[in-house]
């Protein structure tokens, strides 16, 4: 006798005990053995796997395999009566048994088209999610259209004001040009020897130093520190000697010693050694040894590629 398990409902277990006893009443073999499972199986018209899923109450077997077992049985026993149940019983088993199976499909349909309105709703859920997802990479790709277009836009500013600086710069370096040739061209005219302190009260490089001093000064009041630098940067393209030096000076009298040490490093660094001895020269002539020595330490050091 197979064991049922205790999660089987009544109908079915009390079935597939009586199936069971029944198949116990089939005819011995001539050796006087019980039928295999295969054996009664063949009887039967089924096959052993599905016998045993019927005996086990796995299955629920069709009302014609569940007769003519029925009909077997009593043959082999001797008669209904000694097969222990009528038809009429076993049918009424069957009935109950499948009654049980109808009520558990009606759950398991209940919670098959539960399962599908969740599904349904699921897909629902995603269709919204995946039409924001689209928005939102809309969104981000015009934020990134955007971006890329004030990149290029500070960059096309920066460009410019770079541009708008050295025109500045050399502006005031065209100035202090101008200042020199009209100072040599009175001298000429009017040879007057000059008194004592006047030459840097009139020194045309020190007007130029002045004018570009005042334009980095502004600039670094304003909170423009990159815009000072770019435009000591670019005056030192374009800077004489002479005027790089007064440019240091004019920045140390103003005390905006940053500015002036940047501009020495610049100076340096960017311009040929003939143009950067004579830068030291002057410094050395406006009092000022330790720029004159920073301003050869940094040419040497560019050029020697020491940190």
């Amino acid at each position: 006798m197979k064991k049922l398990g205790s999660e089987i409902p009544p109908g079915k277990r009390a079935l597939a005990t009586e199936l069971q006893r029944l198949c116990r009443l089939l005819a011995l073999e001539p050796n006087g053995s019980a039928p295999t499972q295969k054996q009664a199986a063949d009887r039967l018209h089924v096959s052993d796997t599905s016998l045993s899923r019927y005996l086990s109450a796995e299955y629920l077997p069709d009302i014609a395999v569940v007769g003519l077992l029925h009909a077997i049985a009593s043959a082999d026993a001797g008669g209904t009566e000694e097969a222990g149940i009528t038809l009429t019983g076993l049918e009424e088993l069957h009935s109950a048994a499948a009654a049980e199976q109808c009520r558990c499909c009606v759950k398991l349909r209940g919670e098959a088209a539960s399962l599908q309105q969740q599904a349904s709703e699921t897909v629902v859920e995603l269709n919204h999610a995946q039409a924001e997802l689209g928005a939102i990479k809309k969104k981000a790709a015009a934020l990134q259209q955007g971006a890329a277009a004030l990149r290029r836009e500070v960059q096309a500013l920066r460009a410019r004001e770079g541009r708008a600086l050295k025109a500045t710069a050399r502006r005031a370096i065209r100035a202090g040009q101008r200042s020199r040739l009209t100072a040599r061209r009175d001298a000429a005219l009017l040879p007057v020897p000059p008194r004592r302190g006047d030459r840097q009260q009139s020194n045309p490089e020190k007007r130029a130093a002045l004018s570009v001093a005042r334009q980095a000064e502004a600039l670094q009041s304003g909170g423009r520190q990159d815009g000072a630098l770019a435009l000591l940067r670019h005056s030192a393209e374009v800077l004489s000697p002479a005027e790089a030096a007064a440019l240091v000076y004019v920045l140390r009298e103003g005390q905006l010693d940053e500015l002036a040490g940047t501009l020495i490093h610049i100076y340096g660094r960017d311009n040929p050694d003939p143009d950067v001895m004579r830068a030291a020269a002057q410094l050395h002539q406006h009092g000022a040894p330790d720029d004159a020595a920073a301003l050869l330490q940094a040419a040497l050091s560019t050029r020697t590629g020491a940190p």
